[in-house]
């Protein structure tokens, strides 16, 4: 995966898709909530399932981004 492919891709978890994402070995990590998602044969898989949490976090909706998502639709 080349460094211009790269800086076109986004978080699929960042409701606004403005968290970029870096390469680490063989995952892709989030600039924003750090989940991290994995690179197979070549290809990144940004599939919300897909990604790893980070430490401490058991589900999506305890992300930083999902929970300031939350908390703007309970204020419509």
């Amino acid at each position: 995966m080349d460094d211009a492919f790269l800086t076109q891709l986004r978080c699929p978890l960042d409701p606004g898709r403005v968290a970029t994402l870096t390469r680490e070995d063989q995952q892709l990590v989030c600039s924003r909530c750090t989940v991290r998602f994995p690179i197979k044969q070549g290809l990144p898989i940004l599939v919300p399932d897909e990604g790893e949490l980070p430490d401490g976090l058991r589900e999506v909706s305890q992300l930083p981004c999902q929970r300031a998502l939350n908390r703007q639709k309970n204020r419509n």
